[in-house]
């Protein structure tokens, strides 16, 4: 029984982040929103998805514990034109350490959620 594919990673912001989420995830990085199911909506918390179908789950959570090395990544065409737009919104970033094959960084969302942009050294 093969795994079929990775369907979403969850983060976290604090109740009440929902439009800071979606300023940032949908007008910054572009992804789209997703409805929740119903039986989800009065947990609060968004859900976004990318391009080729990965999604990213944000959760509600009063009690935020971030770890330094905790992420998930998201593929670019660009990570340097990326980063530097990211930046001069004022989203923080930082380098990641050099993988033979790949141009890397890291930003943080509104919450401190740590964002792997990542594009094999071949990409266009």
């Amino acid at each position: 029984m093969p795994v079929l594919g990775l369907h979403h990673a969850q983060v976290f912001c604090p109740p009440g982040g929902e439009a800071q989420a979606r300023r940032f995830y949908v007008g910054l990085l572009g992804l789209r929103e997703l409805p929740k199911p119903a039986s989800l909506r009065e947990n609060g918390g968004c859900w976004f998805e990318a391009p080729g179908g990965g999604q990213v789950h944000l959760s509600t959570e009063s009690d935020l514990h971030l770890h330094p090395r905790r992420h998930f990544a998201l593929r670019v065409d660009d990570v340097t034109r990326m980063r530097r737009e990211l930046e001069a919104q004022g989203v923080p970033s930082e380098d990641a350490s050099l993988i033979t094959g790949w141009i890397r960084c890291y930003v943080f969302d509104p919450f401190g959620n740590k964002i792997e942009l990542d594009q094999t050294e071949t990409s266009d």
